[in-house]
């Protein structure tokens, strides 16, 4: 098995030349003693250094009619099973909601065998579970350019003619055919299904596929689905990139089941498909990424020469830079070393340029700091973007007379400094554009060169703890272990303008002290607020059984409204809400206008969060209007006294950091001088024993905290 990192890109072909040299590895799982990797999802909680959601209810280009969420109510852990659950609700503007997880930036491999222990729902009619693969290039090259395995699919519309829906199991694998000439659009398809005597919702069945650089075997149980040859040139997509993994359970769609209507989805609700385990095995060609054994750290080079980085872009793999519009190459003198991005630009037209490259994982820069120097002397808005293939875009906007972040708008380079964190919905896992700019068309012709561009790694989030944390309180001690600051660690926002909120002045019969937050919408079909932090908060010593949101809230309105909370940069990941339905409220709460104290376990919102990244200490959203909402002393309680409970693991952490510096010194080392073969041999040995070691060290140290 090849050990990513050790090797460049460019030098791949060595992997398969010294594996020659071992033992070789039967292609199957029942030759192989215990997996390289594996998920058996018998922790309390899903694992978020592995998986990780697609959301929203695009369709996702089969016209699938749920939406996909985040949220515990449709993916969790029960029972030492992963469980994904459909239901027949209303979400978003869609009839049913699901969920689809995947690994994309956090595991990948290329050959192996990979198999998961599965039991379906009954799918008559209208379910759709799948279990496959995608190319890690997706996000660089799109599908199917990316390449797609499906190991299993069910509930297709034939099967549904001739009733064995469920008793059937699709394979097929999607590519790009870059020899055809039917059409524009060169994607091709193989897929084959078997009908099994038994149903798929009567017990679990094993799901598996065996990969070698030579052929794809799937198969269910011990009856084989699809066989492929992939050694044409056209079916590179199965031989050049890693892959990730994707579980989904989808409702309908035009494509495959052929169901476009919610009343003819016939199959009971809530259906749950259940996944036991899912395991890699190794055979002699197989590579593992494994993101979380080794997360890039120090600073990371974009555009720099004499800047002192840690880990930098790789402009030779597979990294473009895309002039879209109205820039101009120009030649500038540099900030540092001997180029820089220089452009001019016209007026009449928007501009713009950017990169696009293999995802990177970037998880200890998400509260780090974008850096780099620019030029300009114009006045035009500068639109900065991140892009993510897991998750979205973000942007920062450089619109004069604003925040400049250090920009000086008068032709002589400037040092720009913007935290990564308000790049809003970008996934920095699967980071795919780490610099773009762009902005309107301008009045005038203008210069703008950028150079010594480079990312730093987080800083510490502040971590509340041995107390009350105050939101919006003027109790004192409420705010026992602090609390926010408005204008310096944090802002309150009105959404879009949709809610007016009265004027401190104006505010009477506060539930304490001498303000509340009196709000009443303003027409837009809508409304939302919340407190934002502007970098984020640790709310790791409120992960506990004493833990709780308090707040007071009075209204006599009849209109249904959210209160939330919201963790991560992702839009839909790490997103909670109760919601307050009139003759349906929670907690006790009673809209007859009086002060009411409303308390909420962190318990009962702590499993779709992030604690340890808390962006939204306070939200309030609803749809419709609301004339009289009044909320006031938001705080949390229960904040356990944490920094020395976690001294007391500080000797295991000092050991694991021992294991993680040996790892390091593995990486960059002279490997072609004479001997290099035996050398490689011996390294890939010395650092399987020290991985081994690092994962038992961290075991134990997850173990310390968590026992604390």
């Amino acid at each position: 098995m090849k050990i990513t990192n050790l090797i460049k890109k460019k030098h791949l072909w060595l992997s398969a030349l010294c594996l020659a040299a071992q033992p070789v590895l039967a292609s199957t799982a029942t030759a192989q003693a215990d997996p390289v990797w594996a998920d058996e999802f018998d922790g309390e909680k899903l694992d978020r250094s592995v998986w990780t959601y697609n959301t929203g209810g695009s369709g996702f280009g089969n016209g699938e009619m749920q939406f996909y969420t985040a949220s515990q109510s449709n993916a969790y852990i029960e029972d030492g099973n992963l469980v994904i659950e459909a239901r027949r609700e209303n979400y978003e503007g869609k009839p049913f909601t699901s969920a689809r997880l995947h690994t994309n930036g956090r595991v990948g491999f290329r050959y192996g065998t990979l198999e998961a222990r599965i039991k379906l729902p009954k799918l008559d009619n209208g379910l759709w579970p799948a279990f496959w693969m995608l190319g890690d290039n997706y996000g660089v090259d799109g599908w199917p350019k990316s390449g797609e395995i499906d190991i299993l699919e069910a509930g297709f519309k034939s099967a549904i003619d001739d009733g064995s829906v469920n008793n059937a199991v699709s394979g097929a694998v999607h590519w790009w055919h870059e020899t055809g000439t039917w059409s524009d659009w060169l994607q091709a398809s193989h897929a084959q299904h078997v009908v099994l005597a038994d149903p798929l919702y009567t017990d679990y069945r094993t799901y598996r596929l065996d990969w070698t650089p030579e052929q794809i075997v799937i198969s269910v149980d011990d009856t084989t689905v699809l066989t492929m040859d992939i050694t044409a040139p056209e079916l590179s997509e199965f031989r050049d990139n890693p892959m990730h993994i994707l579980l989904n359970l989808a409702v309908g769609g035009w494509n495959f089941v052929e169901i476009t209507d919610p009343a003819q989805i016939t199959a009971d609700f809530p259906a749950k498909m259940y996944v036991d385990y899912v395991r890699l095995y190794a055979n002699a060609h197989t590579e593992l990424e494994v993101a979380s054994e080794e997360y890039l750290s120090g600073d990371f080079g974009v555009l720099t020469e004499t800047h002192a980085v840690d880990n930098t872009l790789d402009w030779e793999d597979n990294t473009n830079l895309y002039v879209w519009s109205n820039m101009q190459d120009s030649a500038p003198t540099p900030f540092e070393g001997s180029e820089a991005l220089g452009f001019s630009v016209q007026p009449g037209n928007w501009w713009g340029m950017g990169l696009l490259h293999p995802d990177y994982n970037l998880k200890n820069y998400q509260h780090g700091t974008l850096n780099l120097d620019m030029r300009i002397n114009s006045d035009v808005n500068i639109e900065l973007h991140m892009m993510s293939t897991a998750g979205g875009q973000g942007t920062v906007v450089l619109a004069n007379g604003g925040e400049q972040y250090g920009l000086v708008r008068d032709g002589a380079w400037h040092k720009v400094s913007i935290p990564l964190s308000k790049f809003g919905g970008v996934d920095m896992q699967t980071v795919q554009t780490l610099f773009a700019i762009s902005g309107p068309a301008p009045a005038a012709a203008f210069e703008i060169a950028i150079d010594n561009i480079y990312l730093t790694e987080s800083a510490p989030l502040p971590a509340p703890e041995n107390g009350s944390f105050g939101i919006y309180t003027e109790t004192a001690a409420n705010t026992s272990a602090g609390a926010l600051v408005e204008g310096q660690d944090s802002d309150l926002f009105i959404w879009e303008g949709t809610l007016n909120l009265a004027d401190a002045a104006t505010v009477t019969n506060a539930w304490e002290g001498e303000t509340a937050l009196n709000l009443s919408s303003t027409g837009k079909g809508w409304f939302g607020m919340g407190f934002a932090a502007r970098e984020g908060f640790d709310f790791s010593a409120f992960d506990n059984s004493e833990a709780a949101l308090h707040f007071s809230m009075r209204t006599t309105d009849q209109t249904e409204f959210r209160v939330g909370l919201k963790s991560g940069n992702v839009e839909h990941i790490g997103q909670t809400w109760v919601t307050f339905t009139p003759g349906n409220d929670p907690y006790g709460f009673v809209r007859d206008g009086q002060w009411q104290d409303i308390v909420i376990p962190v318990s009962n919102l702590s499993a779709d969060l992030a604690l340890t990244d808390m962006r939204q200490l306070f939200q309030v959203l609803g749809f419709g209007e609301i004339n009289d909402l009044s909320i006031d002393n938001i705080y949390f309680s229960g904040g356990a006294a944490t920094s020395a409970e976690q001294g007391a693991c500080e000797v295991v952490r000092e050991r694991l950091n021992s294991i993680l510096e040996t790892l390091r010194s593995h990486n960059g080392k002279g490997l072609f001088a004479g001997g290099w073969l035996g050398k490689l041999l011996r390294i890939k040995e010395e650092r399987q024993v020290w991985k081994e070691k690092k994962r038992e060290h961290l075991r134990d140290w997850r173990a310390c905290l968590k026992s604390k």
